[in-house]
């Protein structure tokens, strides 16, 4: 396999050309560039099978690039580099054959998990040849992968053994089942047969792996208005039954098999409407396009409240603002999956760092681009949902005491956490216990990781963040309630240990 990296940043252009020659020796980076001319220029020359590239460069960027690229007639598979903030710009580059994007900072493990699912597919399609070419779904898997194109022979072949022509009517039924494709395909695969063989039509199904999905190809049917109404009752008709939360469903018409690719990635990006207008919706092209949508009006109320929860520590109240959150979207209301989504990044990101502020969460073993991309990626209820159930499993780590505590230390702790606003001592907690102050100290900072006063300090500044988030409560007023006699001596206390005044922080949170 040949490849070629276009990056305008040299330092990632050499990193991802030492990382392929490293773990993929079998391909051969046969050209390098960095910007979007001189990365034409490669791909013109050396013909490549893939195509590395930056979208932001000087000069020509990679779209343009891309698009050119496409104009002279050159396939190659192409993986786009992007940020977050670039998201848009890569999903334009799907419609110029971009196979995926990866963001930036790279990360290695999913750059190679990205390669390798790519080689796989190329391997795949230098096996085929027109002599496997026996049937309408091998064809329409073909042109759907970009291996095979329409020529002479092809368009005679479909004429004569399926009366397809290039002018005829197809109704591509996008079938989008997420995580459950891998395990449940080929029993989706059967019910779709079955109810498909109730209709006086044709049809094939192609499994997109990629994008975990099925793609029923309908043909020789009356109206497609009919089809329509048809399986949306289909679907309607299971109200009554189990639902399936993970299956979404989606229909354009389209004309010829020249035009199911294109059609197919039309498509495939309004899926994620299910999750506003449910999973027993029919998307259906062009008229979801043109759906009229409300301001999404950002619940930071709701916000506020899991800050609370978070800060205190109250695990049921974590999950029950949650599904208060999820429950104000749509609530009756069309708003635009998309900006849906982002108010998810936004809710999740927020408690996140709040999580980080109070220590209740183990922030470098959150995978925050993985986070990102099952949110933005998400396509149907459930999907979008799970992302909360990801950032518990991270938040679990702080549930239930050490074992390696003693019970000693354990009654300190919790007269702390009794009497820390009356400017409690570690002598008055040792008298009560009946041990030295000697020994208490020393067997607190042994089994805990911190002294004494440390402990009680962030204690207090834990309690204080949570007042100065979820009240209205005076600077001087929330000071005498944390323990500090002291208005001014709290605010440089909370100023050394978190880096911004009391003043700063609640501003910063709201």
């Amino acid at each position: 396999m040949r490849a070629v990296v276009v990056e305008d940043e040299i330092l990632i252009r050499e990193g991802l050309c030492k990382l392929l020659s490293r773990m993929f020796p079998e391909i051969v980076v046969e050209g390098v560039a960095g910007n979007g001319q001189e990365g034409l220029d490669c791909i013109e020359r050396y013909r490549p099978d893939l195509v590395i590239t930056d979208i932001k460069m000087p000069g020509m960027d990679g779209l343009e690039m891309l698009q050119r690229v496409q104009e002279l007639g050159i396939d190659p598979k192409v993986i786009v580099l992007t940020a977050y903030s670039e998201f848009a710009y890569a999903q334009q580059a799907v419609k110029l054959g971009v196979y995926d994007y990866v963001v930036k900072p790279v990360v290695v493990q999913e750059f190679v998990s990205t390669i390798r699912k790519l080689q796989n597919i190329w391997e795949q399609e230098q096996k085929r040849t027109p002599d496997t070419m026996g049937t309408l779904e091998t064809v329409v898997s073909g042109i759907l992968y970009g291996v095979s194109s329409l020529d002479g022979q092809v368009e005679e072949f479909l004429d004569k053994k399926y009366g397809i022509t290039a002018d005829t009517l197809l109704i591509e039924l996008l079938v989008y089942m997420g995580d459950c494709f891998e395990n449940d395909r080929t029993r989706k695969r059967k019910e779709l047969c079955r109810l498909l063989d109730q209709k006086a039509c044709r049809y094939c199904i192609v499994d997109m792996e990629y994008d975990r999905a099925l793609l029923v190809l309908l043909y020789d049917y009356a109206s497609r208005q009919e089809i329509e109404r048809w399986f949306q009752n289909q679907i309607l008709l299971q109200k009554g039954a189990v639902r399936e939360r993970r299956v979404s469903y989606g229909m354009l018409e389209v004309t010829g098999v020249q035009a199911v690719r294109d059609g197919y990635h039309l498509l495939l990006p309004y899926m994620d409407w299910s999750i506003v207008l449910g999973e027993d919706v029919l998307i259906v092209y062009p008229q979801i396009a043109d759906v009229q949508t409300e301001i999404c009006i950002y619940p930071v109320e709701l916000e506020n409240q899991m800050k609370i929860a978070v800060c205190a520590g109250e695990h049921d109240k974590i999950r029950e603002s949650m599904e208060r959150f999820w429950q104000s979207f749509p609530g009756g209301k069309v708003y635009a999956p998309r900006e849906i989504k982002e108010s998810y990044v936004r809710f999740q990101w927020s408690v996140i760092n709040i999580a980080k502020e109070v220590g209740c969460i183990d922030y470098q073993k959150i995978d925050q681009r993985g986070l990102l991309n099952h949110i933005m990626g998400a396509k149907t209820e459930a999907e979008l949902r799970g992302s909360f159930d990801i950032l518990l499993s991270y938040m679990r780590v702080q549930e239930g005491a050490s074992e390696a505590v003693s019970l000693a230390v354990k009654k300190a702790q919790s007269m702390i956490h009794e009497f820390y606003a009356d400017g409690i001592t570690l002598s008055e907690i040792a008298d009560r216990l009946n041990l030295t102050q000697e020994y208490l100290g020393t067997q607190f900072h042994k089994e805990l990781g911190e002294n004494f006063s440390a402990y009680i300090r962030n204690y207090r500044l834990a309690k204080a963040k949570e007042l100065l988030i979820g009240t209205q409560l005076k600077q001087y007023e929330i000071a005498e309630k944390v323990g500090y006699t002291d208005a001014k001596y709290f605010a440089r206390v909370f100023k050394e240990c978190v880096g911004m005044s009391p003043a700063e922080y609640r501003k910063s949170n709201r």
